[in-house]
């Protein structure tokens, strides 16, 4: 495929946008722009085409939604073809799509050890907070959201609150159990 010409209207918050991307140069292209200008709108359009699945616009939903995405003999592109590389999802965690953006089969190797080894540590670390906090919650979320008002930011707090730790000397409040002080009983009454 040399060439990939896209035509959206409407497509979760593209108004429109036509562009032609010519591979005949270039085997990639790179997006990076600041929050706000519609990287994860374009993202989303083209998911939905790797999932062959509609697009629409989510805040204008009576808006007519159109997405053409085509090749140099304007033949539609099929989703197969189509690959959205997502941020890293601590969730999800090594995945074949994320792994095989790294070419040398060595790197790719380290590469995905090191995810693992991160995964298991994180996972290892949440059971031991959760059996020493006497806690039933989900303590990744708990964490999240307590330290950085978002459920999904396990590692950013974990880098927060180490960094907290590093700058004290004695812990605070360390032999009090979670759910005596965070249950729905003293939050709500």
């Amino acid at each position: 495929m040399d060439r990939v010409k896209i035509d959206l209207k409407n497509c979760y918050g593209i108004k429109n946008l036509q562009r032609e991307f010519d591979f005949r140069a270039t085997r990639a292209y790179a997006l990076y722009a600041p929050n706000g200008v519609m990287k994860s709108s374009l993202a989303r359009t083209f998911q939905d085409a790797a999932d062959e699945q509609d697009s629409e616009d989510r805040i204008f939903p009576a808006r007519k939604t159109t997405r053409t995405i085509t090749d140099e003999a304007g033949d539609e592109i099929d989703g197969g073809r189509v690959l959205v590389v997502q941020p890293y999802d601590e969730d999800l965690g090594v995945t074949e799509k994320t792994s095989t953006l790294l070419l040398d089969p060595k790197l790719k190797k380290e590469y995905d050890e090191l995810l693992r080894a991160t995964a298991a540590a994180r996972e290892a670390l949440i059971a031991a907070i959760k059996q020493q906090s006497g806690s039933k919650q989900q303590m990744d979320v708990e964490i999240s959201d307590a330290i950085m008002q978002s459920d999904a930011e396990l590692d950013t707090a974990l880098t927060r609150i180490q960094r907290e730790i590093e700058e004290k000397k004695e812990p605070l409040f360390s032999n009090v159990q979670y759910d005596v002080v965070f249950n729905e009983k003293v939050l709500l009454g």
